[in-house]
């Protein structure tokens, strides 16, 4: 079996209008290692088009690895987004999100909604 399969469940609670908080069951099968995770987040709105997104996960593996992230997203349009993050993870979607590594990271990345 090569490559693998990563599956994320998102919990979410919206609190009041201003904040919601998630938390994120996180499992990877592949040939040669499964093994599942844990993210929690939140998204709190500082302005009608900004929100603050912090968020810590951890691997539930012999040596757990634990990292963090956090982004500024600024909606520019209905259903398009752009995110301004730091990252002590391997990256910030899918299996990247449960490995930590030494240098933390920085970025821009889109979002669209179809």
């Amino acid at each position: 079996f090569q490559g693998y399969a990563f599956s994320e469940l998102i919990n979410t609670f919206r609190l009041n209008d201003w904040l919601v908080f998630n938390i994120s069951p996180k499992y990877l099968l592949s040939g040669v290692d499964s093994f599942a995770g844990m993210g929690i987040s939140s998204y709190i709105s500082l302005f009608d088009n900004l929100i603050f997104i912090p968020e810590i996960n951890s691997s539930f593996n012999n040596n757990s690895d634990l990292n963090s992230s956090v982004a500024l997203r600024y909606s520019y349009t209905p259903g398009s987004s752009l995110d301004f993050y730091y990252s002590n993870s391997s990256g910030i979607q899918d299996i990247g999100q449960l490995f930590e590594e030494k240098e933390s990271r920085y970025g821009i990345k889109l979002n669209f909604q179809f």
